[in-house]
């Protein structure tokens, strides 16, 4: 029974990381080097430091694709605004944006991973507020 279980995550866990691959292939025309960088960085803090937490592996999947969906979608917004900002504030501006970029993913990066982690805790029972 534990094999086939087994069997079974494993299973779900290959059709899903084929499937996020797949869409990052898909969105490769899309991406600049900053954004894959730190989506690259983002899978690899969020599958070494929540997947060894307790949960269901299609919970865990489904948050991963969420992260990489919404980190996306930051790195394609501030893109643009950089790119316009760029354009009306002249050279000095992507100085600027070479030194902050960093900082506004990792704003990101922590605030998902940090309500990711409350998605995953489970409650216990007979804990301090319990009566």
């Amino acid at each position: 029974m534990v094999d086939v279980r087994l069997r079974t995550y494993h299973m779900v866990f290959g059709i899903s990381a084929g499937a996020m691959a797949s869409c990052i292939l898909l969105l490769i025309p899309y991406l600049d080097v900053e954004s894959s960088i730190m989506l690259v960085i983002f899978n690899f803090l969020f599958v070494s430091l929540l997947f060894p937490l307790q949960g269901t592996l299609l919970k865990k999947l489904s948050l991963l694709l969420v992260g990489n969906v919404i980190g996306w979608a930051w790195n394609s917004v501030f893109s643009a605004f950089a790119n316009d900002a760029s354009g009306y504030f002249g050279e000095n501006f992507e100085a600027t944006y070479m030194i902050v970029n960093p900082f506004l993913n990792l704003v990101w990066i922590v605030s998902f991973w940090s309500l990711s982690l409350a998605t995953m805790s489970m409650p216990r029972k007979g804990g301090a507020f319990e009566t």
